[in-house]
């Protein structure tokens, strides 16, 4: 069915956004406080779940038909930034959990009724880089084997959505929604950044996934089930550019929280080995905080951009154009790597001090240096896609576009 015969509401949920920003910003000193705990665990600690469960926190990509939040683009990204202000891993798995999500929100209603139907705050993990392997059963469903990395979340999910690799070299991957406890779960995830996530490995052993559980993922990526479920205009978006976008939210917030930290030790610490008094006295610092405040601006303004751009294909109910989805993939790119320049200007004010164990600033340096290398915010890729979109190739080197 083509969109434009298919109209939809407008996508406008400003009001709730309000609400789940504030609601995420009274979680900040919580997540603060348990950030340090969930680094050595290598996951975000159980009262930081708990909290973020009973706010709502993982029920923004829930359909509004499951007492979801059934959040737009921005809303989510907003949502996550303000948590990232206190703690980034916590914040990456509340949105990897809404890009999970979506995901199953495609689904036909037993798919849906088996991870929502008696639990609206169900988490959703994901790992849609495909991997493992396959065989068809009778009914059309697959029995998976194989390790999917980087499962971010999966200490604290019930499901796990996972690309499985194709059976041929003429056939998409499919993705197959699993329960986590039909998984074994492989410590892996020994990083220097976003330990807190808990990004392990999953590994399948001749696993049964039902056909109604699976979704053929160039249909995904295609927007072919954005008519699926009326008056849901989330599954409209271009899944891959969401998915790839909202990887930035949590760079948002932790570069804002990064800037908050300088400033507070502006005012009070002296310059070493200078006649300041306060940093803050300096010209050559507040050069810096005025070129690290504006970087983090462009990161939003771009990111934030994007995000509307998404929201009102959605409200239009038709897909983006290749141009826009090319300039999506740029402004990600730019985003996650204006944050990481601010927040490296920012360290530098503050000196070596920051890099002391009780300082919070050395992990949201550790943490968002490791975020912003995440392959679908890759800056010179998104460079090409970009270029090549503008110089009018149509073919790309990718397919999260």
């Amino acid at each position: 069915m083509n969109l434009s015969e298919n109209p939809r509401p407008p996508f406008d949920d400003r009001h709730g956004r309000r609400e789940l920003v504030a609601a995420a910003g009274k979680l900040v000193p919580i997540l603060a406080g348990q950030a340090d705990e969930g680094e050595r665990l290598r996951r975000v600690p159980d009262d930081a779940v708990r909290a973020l469960r009973e706010a709502g926190m993982f029920r923004l990509g829930t359909p509004r038909a499951y007492a979801g939040h059934g959040a737009s683009v921005r809303t989510s990204m907003e949502v996550t930034a303000e948590l990232a202000g206190g703690d980034g891993s916590a914040a990456w798995i509340a949105m990897i959990y809404t890009g999970g999500s979506l995901i199953v929100s495609m689904m036909d209603d037993r798919a849906r009724d088996d991870v929502w139907g008696r639990d609206s705050d169900a988490a959703v993990a994901a790992s849609l880089t495909p991997s493992g392997s396959s065989t068809t059963t009778g009914d059309g469903g697959l029995v998976i084997s194989g390790r999917w990395g980087w499962a971010s979340g999966i200490d604290h999910a019930q499901w796990v959505v996972l690309a499985v690799a194709p059976q041929a070299a003429d056939t998409p991957p499919m993705i197959a929604l699993v329960p986590v406890q039909e998984l074994a779960v492989e410590d892996t995830w020994h990083v220097a950044g976003m330990a807190g996530t808990g990004s392990n490995t999953v590994v399948a052993e001749r696993v049964s996934v039902p056909a109604h559980r699976i979704l053929d993922m160039g249909a995904v990526l295609a927007g072919a089930y954005a008519t699926r479920h009326e008056g849901e205009p989330r599954i409209a978006v271009a899944p891959a550019s969401m998915l790839a976008l909202t990887v930035v939210a949590p760079m948002l917030g932790m570069a804002r929280a990064a800037l908050e930290l300088t400033l507070d030790t502006a005012g009070r610490k002296p310059m070493s080995l200078t006649f300041y008094e306060r940093l803050a006295q300096s010209p050559s610092v507040q050069l810096a905080v005025a070129d690290a405040a504006s970087l983090i601006d462009t990161a939003h303004l771009h990111a934030y951009r994007a995000a509307d751009d998404l929201d009102d294909a959605a409200a239009e109910a038709r897909q983006l154009t290749m141009a826009e989805r090319a300039r999506v993939r740029m402004d990600t790119a730019v985003a996650a790597t204006r944050t990481r320049e601010a927040v490296d200007r920012l360290v530098s004010v503050n000196g070596a001090s920051a890099f002391a164990s009780a300082n919070p600033l050395q992990r949201i340096w550790r943490d968002l240096g490791t975020a912003s290398r995440h392959g679908v915010v890759n800056p010179d890729l998104g460079r090409e896609i970009y270029g090549r979109s503008l110089l009018g190739f149509a073919e790309q080197p990718t397919f999260i576009i």
